[in-house]
Parts: structure tokens; sequence; C-alpha cells
């Protein structure tokens, strides 16, 4: 990992050094000037890197569970590398679980905290995201260059101030690099799945038709703020049946029946969200929190808040969602629809992911994402347009809450989930999002 991004840097710091000779035939005299209280920071500086972070995950063709990951320690770094300058507010370590320790700046020395945000960030992303190419890497530095060349022109080339912030935001990347490796992510890969027979349990997820298990051991990871996967866990699923009178038929029937219905399968590609061709599902509310900078023009601090508490959620109620499909090892939809409603060539207009149905991620995410975006801002209208590149006209929402249902529901218009499975998702993402801001604390007074 360290050898692939080594020349993107080199070539970021050679474009640096050249910014900086052009800069020194600034006259001699001229004047430095104390930076900003990292309040006063334009948001769009930590919007552009959770654009970064979303952009490298789409061009890594990361999937929602790694993604999670990702965009949840970029939070943490952007929000680590300014809180000392954020007067009233206190750093998470010591409340993220295995953040006990990081550096602390030295009192005695002045530091640009928004030059730290954009030194230690891509550090950061570069590291968590296997396999990032130069070119993601290098894209990652470039951004970096030019945030750093507009800071040092706002601070008039304060060269000492300048290397005590990247001093400083190297030593914080390296810790919270340090951290992240202790969350299992490693180990849950390489434990031994064993497949449940399907025999006497004709409810199983039904291996052959989707290929292997995706990741069984995610929940064992560690958590950011919920104490284990045990929390927010909803009652089970429906009582398997044949019977067309019973829920369960009528409810694999609802997804079978909407599979041909085109404006339902528009919504289900809405927010379908595959890898490669966005951000993943676990970034489709990190799209709508970046447009919700422009749109509602939150301070800095707001802004940090929100994709604090957006991206640790998704992360954590992945783990709760991870515990519920591999112990419930509910089947998808398409088996159901092929072996008893006997549609036998019939093919989920989204395709079905090679994991258990029950409960439904994208529909945990869209229960979180809204429950947390509702406490910041209200129950405010926003417009939604950033799958215009896949042909999406914006979509524009009453309140965060209805987009929460609908990303729910376009996991059955797509063919991959049944109803239960999203309307108890949504639930057990409002769940963990409740306890993560009941339990974590920004504000120092």
């Amino acid at each position: 990992m360290k050898q692939q991004i080594v020349l993107p840097r080199l070539l970021a710091f050679m474009m640096l050094a050249a910014l900086f000779v052009f800069n020194s035939c600034e006259p001699d005299d001229q004047q430095t000037s104390e930076p900003d209280l990292a309040t006063e920071l334009d948001p769009k500086i930590a919007q552009e890197w959770m654009q970064a972070s979303y952009n490298t995950v789409k061009r890594s063709g990361l999937f929602a569970l790694d993604a999670s990951r990702v965009y949840a320690y970029t939070a943490v770094t952007m929000y680590e590398s300014l809180v000392h300058g954020m007067p009233g507010y206190q750093s998470l370590a010591g409340q993220l679980q295995g953040m006990t320790n990081l550096p602390k700046p030295d009192p005695n020395k002045r530091y640009d905290w928004g030059m730290v945000l954009c030194a230690a960030t891509p550090q950061v992303i570069a590291e968590l995201t296997p396999g990032i190419s130069s070119g993601a890497s290098f894209t990652l530095f470039s951004l970096a260059s030019r945030q750093e060349e507009e800071l040092r022109r706002r601070n008039g080339f304060d060269e000492e101030m300048n290397e005590n912030s990247k001093e400083f935001a190297d030593q914080l990347a390296s810790a919270i690099i340090q951290w992240s490796r202790g969350d299992r992510r490693t180990e849950l890969a390489q434990r031994t799945y064993t497949v449940p027979s399907r025999v006497g349990n004709p409810q199983f997820y039904d291996v052959p038709f989707h290929g292997q298990f995706m990741l069984p051991f995610w929940w064992t990871g560690r958590p950011f703020v919920i104490q284990s996967h045990l929390v927010c866990q909803p009652e089970g699923p429906l009582a398997y049946s044949t019977d067309p009178n019973s829920d369960y038929y009528k409810e694999v029937k609802e997804v079978y029946d909407a599979s041909f219905d085109k404006d339902k399968v528009d919504i289900g590609h809405y927010w379908a969200n595959n890898p490669g061709a966005s951000g993943s599902p676990a970034g489709s509310w990190v799209g709508i929190a970046n447009q919700l900078v422009d749109q509602l023009k939150p301070d800095m601090a707001t802004t940090l808040k929100m994709y604090v508490l957006l991206t640790l959620s998704t992360r954590d109620v992945f783990i709760s969602c991870w515990y519920t499909k591999y112990n419930n090892n509910l089947q998808r939809p398409v088996t159901y629809i092929r072996e008893v409603i006997g549609a036998r060539d019939w093919v989920s207009p989204v395709p079905t992911p090679p994991y258990p149905d029950y409960t439904s991620g994208t529909s945990c995410n869209g229960g979180s994402s809204s429950t947390i975006l509702t406490a910041l801002f209200g129950p405010r209208q926003f417009t939604d347009n950033q799958h215009a590149d896949k042909g999406f006209a914006p979509r524009t929402y009453q309140n965060f809450r209805e987009a929460g249902v609908q990303a729910a529901n376009s996991r059955i218009f797509g063919g991959v989930h049944m109803r239960r499975a999203c309307e108890k998702g949504l639930e057990q993402g409002a769940c963990v999002a409740d306890y993560v801001m009941r339990n974590l604390k920004f504000e120092s007074r």
C-alpha cells in the first residue's frame, strides 16, 4: 500500500515545491497573518474531501461495507484535524472504541488547522482504500496541494506555521491509521464460514443463485459507538410459507409484481448505487450531505458533525445489520420467485447482492442517515441531484424521512428485498442513529 502512493505523493510534493519557488518572488516584507479559527473556515474544504473519498470509493469499486469504513475514518480525521481550533468542542478520543489516545498540538506552536486537515486526510483515505491506483492517489494529493496553496496565500506564507501544521497532520494521520488497523477488518475476511444447509430449511439463503457469501463475519468488526452487534436487533422475519394466502407469499409476490412496474423499477435503480457506478449505497447519503453544504450552507462545525454522525452511524448500523442477516440467513426473493411462484427465469431488476435478505442494508442506512439529518436540520425540503451522470433527473423530497422511506422501498422495487426486511431495516437504522447521537459528545461545555 505504501509503495502504491509514493509516486503520486512525490509528484504532489514537486508541484508544491514549484509553487513555493514561484511564490518566493513575493516581496520580502509581505505581512503574515494569524489563521482564522477552524470554525470560521469555509465548509467547502471538508465537502471537497468527502467528495474525494466518494470518488475514490467509486473508482476503486468498493462495496458498501468497506466504503462505509473509508467514509467514517475520513470524517473522523477531518474532525480531529480541526477540533483543537474549535473553541467549545472536544476530541472524540476516549469516546470511539479503541481510540484512546491521539497526538495533541504543542501549545507553544502556531497551526493552520485547515492545512492540518488537507495534509492528514489524503493519507488516511489512501491507506484505507485497498488497491488504490496511482491515478486515484495522485488526485487526492493534488487536491491537498491546491488547498494548501490557497491556505498559504491566506496566511501570508508563514512557513513556520505551515511546517508545524504539516508535522502535526502527519502525526495525526499516523495515529488514525494505526487505530484503524485494530478494527479487525483483515481478520474477519480470513475466517472460514460454513454455509448452512437448506435441507429442512427451504427459507435459507441459496448460494448457487448468487455466488459466494459476502463477508459473513463483518458483524465481528469493531464498531465506532455502539457497544456490540447486538445493539438495535429487530425481531425476526416472517414465518416461511408457500401458502398463497400467507404474509410471506404476499411479500414476495409484491416484489415480483413491482418488477413489471417501470416507475417503481426506476426508483430501484436510482438508489441501487452499484459498486463502480457510484460511491456505493453507503455513499448515497454522503452524496446528499455534500449537496446540503451548498443548499443549507451550514458552518464548519455543523458540517463536520453532519459528516461524523452520518458516517459513523452508517458503519455501525452495517455491523448490527450484518449480524441480523447471518443470524437469520433468509433467502432472497429470487429464490422463492423461481421455486415457489414458478417464474424460473426471473431476474431481479437490480442485481441481487451475495448475502441474505433480512434486514436490508440500504434500508438500515436510510433509517440512520435520515434520522441524523432530521436531528441536525429539521424536517426540511431538499433536492438530490447526485445521479445526474447516470441520466437521472433531480429528485426533491419534502423531508429527509421521505427520502429514507424511498431508499427502503427501492429495494423492494429493485427486486432484492422483501418488505419486512426494508421496514425493519429502516427502524434498525433509526435506532442506531439515536444511539450514536446519545453517546457521542462534540461540545465540551
